[in-house]
């Protein structure tokens, strides 16, 4: 006996094709309804003769399957078979600094004191701690380096001691080593890109928000210094050598920007590199500092699509789907958000708030980088009890968008629910990838 999976959403298309996808594998398969009907009817009466392409749907591809499963509870514990048992990759979020020379009124750090101090030796103490770390955890087999602030390039001495010292690191331990960087994009200099490329530099993440006057009003300097023209400047060159394969720009976007990206989008499309932009949206979205005025859920989701639209109509690379929370490194088993003066955090967003450290790199962990807080995975509960066919690309949302919402630790234990956003984006997505 089977059935189709309660992950398998399908969107009709106006010849009468169905595309259909399994939300939990990725598959994805397009069927005349003529074909679909007849599975339909083999599914409901075994005894008549199975459709040709029905193996097809089933196995790795999850589109069909069979009635005794009970998909919910092997969602939950393919979640945290991967999770617990399948972790090989430590991701260290490495902050020189979280000073910045921006002032960006929606920045998730605003309001934090950001005259911190990094402790003396910072490289060398954070580089023994994980050695030791590495020791007591052998199925550990990549290290992903990701500096990250305030802007880390401010401190451009401490950020290359540590591209030397964590890739000696990863040799001694016989791992492989990526170096990442989120940056403004401002300071990121040649002499710069050159240190990154000869320390495994895979990605590097920058931002812009629309064209030069909307993207100088949002991401000023001190006194609206405009900041546009030097972070263009950094992408050109970038795009102009080989230092690092693809070029991640990310455009944050929410109702006061919307309608300028498609004009943005337009003029990077100019530069002549598609193939080697790596375009990505930050839904900017309240902070425990902020409150943004991002618009309903269906505004910002056609607004997305329709930069994906135009973006896609120029070249790009769009998305596959969009995920809200499950796959965060907040939640994931070897990860740590390791601040200046050394203490411990699991999600970048809470940085420069103490409440949220769980640890420190003077101390040893004889089990993991563990912040309980970040594992009470029964807030999934409600999303299963709903058979909300999004839990796989959803995972109940956010963890830092359900403390925001719910004013603090409270906010832990319960999802962070934007069904109509998810359902609207990954079926506009499905249907802007395949037609």
């Amino acid at each position: 006996m089977y059935k189709w999976s309660v992950f398998c959403i399908r969107e009709v298309l106006p010849n009468g094709e169905v595309l259909l996808k399994s939300l939990l594998t990725g598959s994805v398969v397009m069927l005349p309804s003529v074909v679909l009907s007849a599975i339909d009817c083999w599914i409901n009466d075994l005894s008549q003769d199975k459709p040709e392409g029905v193996n097809d749907l089933m196995g790795e591809n999850a589109l069909i399957v069979s009635r005794e499963i009970d998909e919910w509870n092997e969602w939950c514990n393919r979640f945290l078979d991967t999770r617990n048992n399948k972790a090989h990759i430590f991701i260290l979020h490495f902050l020189p600094t979280i000073q910045c020379q921006f002032r960006c009124e929606y920045c998730f750090e605003k309001g934090i004191n950001r005259k911190t101090v990094p402790m003396s030796d910072i490289v060398t103490k954070s580089t023994f701690w994980l050695e030791k770390y590495l020791e007591r955890h052998p199925e550990v087999d990549m290290l992903r380096l990701v500096f990250f602030g305030g802007e880390p390039l401010l401190r451009e001495d401490i950020v290359c001691d540590a591209l030397e010292h964590f890739h000696l690191l990863a040799d001694r331990c016989k791992i492989e080593f990526h170096s990442e960087l989120i940056t403004n994009g401002e300071l990121l200099n040649e002499k710069l890109a050159q240190t990154f490329a000869v320390h495994c530099w895979h990605k590097v993440q920058i931002t812009l928000d629309g064209p030069r006057e909307v993207h100088d009003r949002r991401r000023h300097g001190t006194h609206n210094r405009p900041t546009f023209d030097n972070v263009v400047r950094t992408i050109r060159m970038l795009l102009s050598t080989d230092y690092i394969q693809k070029v991640g720009v990310r455009i944050s976007l929410d109702s006061d920007n919307a309608d300028f990206v498609p004009e943005l989008i337009r003029y990077l499309a100019s530069l002549g590199k598609t193939d080697r932009i790596d375009l990505s949206l930050g839904l900017t979205t309240p902070s425990l500092g902020v409150e943004v005025s991002r618009g309903s859920e269906e505004f910002i989701a056609d607004k997305t699509l329709h930069v994906w639209l135009i973006a896609k109509s120029f070249g790009f690379k769009i998305p596959e789907d969009f995920t809200a929370g499950p796959w965060c490194v907040a939640v994931a088993k070897h990860s740590a958000v390791m601040q200046p003066n050394g203490f411990l955090q699991k999600c970048f967003c809470t940085v420069g708030r103490p409440e949220y450290n769980f640890g420190h790199v003077s101390n040893g962990y004889d089990n993991y980088t563990q912040d309980p807080r970040f594992e009470q995975f029964r807030r999934t509960n409600q999303c299963i009890e709903e058979k909300c066919a999004y839990l796989p690309v959803c995972g109940g949302g956010c963890i830092h968008d359900a403390i925001v919402a719910n004013n603090g630790p409270a906010g832990f234990s319960k999802r962070f629910c934007q069904r109509k956003f998810v359902e609207k984006m990954n079926r506009g997505l499905l249907l802007l990838n395949y037609t």
